[in-house]
């Protein structure tokens, strides 16, 4: 049976969806990672495919990467950068 298609948060490398895609299709990620990195070699529709996943699914359990660039640019009422930029 399928799982949810969501990024993973323990097998990534950049932001988690070649894991979350192989574990929901129940395949070895470093198969779907080394099939996305060919196809992306010679498109680049696999690149603006990464990117949408990236910003619409959900980490485990977690927010998307929409909501962490909203948070990463939300204004947080001071004109000082967030603790970490500091």
């Amino acid at each position: 049976m399928k799982q949810q298609l969501t990024r993973s948060a323990a097998d990534k490398m950049i932001a988690g969806v070649c894991g979350g895609v192989a574990r929901s299709f129940g395949i070895d990620s470093t198969l779907v990672r080394v099939v996305w990195a060919l196809t992306s070699v010679f498109f680049f529709f696999p690149i603006a495919v990464y990117l949408v996943l990236w910003l619409v699914l959900p980490i485990d359990g977690g927010s998307t990467g929409l909501d962490e660039v909203k948070r990463a640019f939300s204004s947080n009422g001071s004109n000082q950068p967030p603790s970490d930029l500091r």
